[in-house]
């Protein structure tokens, strides 16, 4: 397997990458590959954990870690982003809310664990609102992504 790992060309050291970041370590490489990734999506706030980067990298195609790479190192992401516009290229955008679904669930627990049951705790005014305005808006997402209607931005 080493006589193998030294002789990867870009695209299969970029596909050890995107396998997650237990399987880059087996190769340098693949290794400083996974850590643009990674750095680009931490900084782009399509992730906030190596669990989150390597659920996105999994899903994520070799052309589109490549267009990441080539625009990172450029400077510029404005070559991905025009393959994303354009419909070349897949945004990582359900990746993105399961990572909200899962944040949004973690702030819920805690909320539930601080109010204990106790119906007749009181909380801050602004609390209030935005409990309303949080549950409003994930009733709307729902309701608009379960519904029969085409899906339209």
């Amino acid at each position: 397997m080493e006589h193998c790992i030294n002789e990867m060309n870009r695209e299969e050291l970029i596909e050890l990458a995107l396998s997650g970041s237990q399987a880059a370590e087996s190769s340098e490489e693949a290794v400083n590959i996974y850590v643009d990734l990674a750095e680009h999506l931490l900084g782009a706030g399509h992730a906030s954990s190596i669990g989150e980067v390597d659920l996105i990298l999994k899903g994520m195609s070799v052309g589109g870690a490549e267009r990441i790479l080539d625009a990172s190192q450029g400077g510029t992401i404005s070559e991905a982003a025009k393959a994303i516009a354009q419909g070349l290229e897949a945004d990582p955008e359900g990746y993105m809310v399961l990572r909200q679904i899962a944040t949004a669930e973690n702030a819920c627990l805690r909320i539930k664990t601080y109010i204990a049951g106790d119906k007749m705790l009181q909380l801050p005014a602004w609390v209030q609102a935005k409990m309303s305005i949080a549950a409003a808006d994930l009733d709307t997402i729902a309701d608009y992504l379960l519904s029969d209607t085409e899906a339209t931005e």
